[in-house]
């Protein structure tokens, strides 16, 4: 099947962008590296297929999913995959170089890729979102607007879901780690440890929320369902 790349002329790339994560994701060397499956399992310690794993499993074949943000690895593949040939699956994202690379490893199945930035409102409704491994890499003011785009992006009864880095637990041997990548790589990531997601939704109260951690802590899965409406006006209520 062929993939094609939608643009659009309203991107403006973000300074946090251009000062922390160009050097990597603009970098062809660097993404064909990270793009290695082998790679990917030990920076994750092992938990990258299993992440990817429960993604999926939250998704319906043949629904419409919308995914925040181009990723490395088989996780695209995945979902796409399991959303089948009768569904719709777009994947967005700020970087030109991304989009390509992901659209080139895509070859048996239909994604759409779009030039799109997840900080703006979107126009369209979908059964699922998906924010993978993504607002770690963003201030606390663009984290939000994404994280209620995404949320006011679905239907009633549709999912977000949000795989995440967490704050490990003290007992992790890893604690110091982390702590000193995180000063180097990730100068946003920890603001995660001191609010969670929940917290920057504005509706909250209109989804219900399940979270699930992994190895002590590490990394976090999040879905918020979007609660179904009670019927207005009398309609289907059952009267005894």
């Amino acid at each position: 099947m062929v993939n094609f790349v939608k643009y659009s002329k309203l991107v403006k790339i973000p300074a946090y962008y251009k000062q922390f994560y160009a050097k990597f994701y603009e970098n062809e060397k660097i993404c064909r590296f990270l793009d290695i499956d082998k790679v990917l399992y030990v920076l994750s310690l092992g938990l990258y297929p299993k992440l990817v794993k429960d993604v999926v499993k939250e998704i319906s074949t043949n629904s419409k999913v919308l995914q925040m943000g181009c990723t490395f690895g088989n996780q695209i593949e995945a979902v796409s995959e399991k959303v089948g040939p009768y569904g719709q699956y777009t994947v967005i994202d700020i970087s030109r170089k991304q989009l390509a690379r992901c659209q080139n490893k895509i070859v048996y199945n239909k994604v759409n890729f779009e030039y799109y930035d997840a900080r703006r409102s979107l126009n369209q409704k979908f059964d699922t979102v998906i924010c993978f491994l993504l607002l770690h890499e963003m201030p606390a003011v663009s984290r939000s607007k994404v994280i209620n785009n995404a949320l006011e992006s679905i239907v009633e009864g549709g999912k977000v879901i949000f795989i995440e880095y967490n704050k490990p637990s003290k007992g992790n041997l890893l604690w110091w780690f982390i702590r000193a990548f995180n000063r180097l790589f990730q100068p946003f990531a920890e603001d995660l440890w001191k609010y969670n997601i929940q917290k920057h939704a504005i509706k909250s109260k209109n989804f219900s929320w399940r979270r699930k951690i992994y190895r002590g802590g590490i990394y976090q899965k999040v879905v918020a369902t979007k609660l179904v409406e009670p019927q207005k006006n009398g309609k289907n209520l059952n009267f005894y």
